[in-house]
């Protein structure tokens, strides 16, 4: 059954490989708007194929009112790969992966032709390119996914979240999606921690015995909780600002009480007095301007 999957998923991703690429050129030939956008919906066709084949059962929760807007910033905890084949199956989505990726030998060029963002985490100096990429996929239309935390856990814990990219979404005035990822069963046995290895993928697991052990997989259960969506159009670009929505969106995907209210988001800070509001530009939507090299 392994050996089965395994051609199944090498032919559907050699399939997207050269379709992604003659779409890619018939958008240059013919000059269409909206790259990103079109790339995207291809993206999220592939998940749902990928999705299938490895018999990845959802159970969407909260609001998915949104799953075909486009144009935002899908924010969400990080625990393997195959989180993008969950999310990207919802919705269509741009990913941003660590540079490291970009070097790997063909999956590097299939990321490049999905429009993937690279982050390098080692050069601080690049944020403000990372920072224009996203909001320029966002003003497209194009959801991206950013897994804030930087890198993936066994799940015992969500780690602090870096607070740069939530310039990307005010720079391009665009709604932030929170989303929390709880990954259920595995073979119909609740997940724990004596066989979550098998599903997570972190740390230093070596990749191509992980997604051979995946494979053995009959059936995985997950579930997909989409939060209200956080609006951005009158906050300001500020270390403030994006401190704040970095602080809202760990206590809501953390699912802390009170902390991640966001009724007075539109107003305030949720995580400060009510009478205390972010900073705002004379009362009116304004595009910002400042990109930070750090907020960490």
């Amino acid at each position: 059954m392994r050996w089965l999957k395994l051609i199944a998923l090498l032919s559907i991703w050699l399939f997207f490989f050269a379709l992604v690429a003659l779409v890619h050129l018939g958008i240059s030939l013919f000059r269409l708007p909206g790259r990103w956008r079109i790339i995207s919906r291809l993206a999220r066709s592939f998940a749902v194929l990928m999705r299938g084949l490895l018999n990845i059962k959802v159970t969407l929760e909260g609001d998915g009112g949104h799953l075909g807007t486009g144009g935002q910033l899908v924010i969400s905890n990080h625990l393997g790969y195959i989180d993008g084949f969950v999310l990207g199956s919802l919705f269509p989505l741009i990913y941003v992966s660590k540079s490291e990726v970009r070097q790997w030998p063909l999956i590097g060029q299939w990321l490049v032709l999905f429009g993937t963002i690279f982050i390098d985490r080692q050069r601080k100096e690049k944020i403000p390119h990372l920072v224009e990429e996203i909001g320029k996929k966002l003003r497209e239309e194009a959801n991206v996914l950013i897994f804030p935390e930087g890198t993936s856990t066994n799940g015992e814990k969500i780690l602090p979240f870096q607070s740069a990219p939530f310039a990307a979404p005010l720079l391009a005035q665009a709604a932030i999606l929170p989303v929390t990822l709880t990954y259920r069963r595995i073979d119909q046995e609740p997940l724990s921690e004596t066989n979550r290895d098998r599903l997570y993928w972190y740390g230093d697991m070596e990749f191509a015995s992980h997604l051979w052990g995946l494979l053995g997989i009959r059936c995985v259960e997950v579930s997909v909780k989409v939060h209200p969506r956080i609006e951005t159009s009158h906050l300001q670009n500020s270390s403030r600002s994006r401190k704040e929505l970095n602080q809202t969106c760990h206590a809501i995907i953390a699912g802390k009480p009170n902390l991640g209210d966001q009724r007075d988001l539109r107003d305030a800070s949720p995580l400060q007095s009510a009478s205390r509001p972010l900073m705002r530009q004379g009362g009116r939507s304004r595009p910002a301007s400042n990109i930070p090299l750090s907020d960490d």
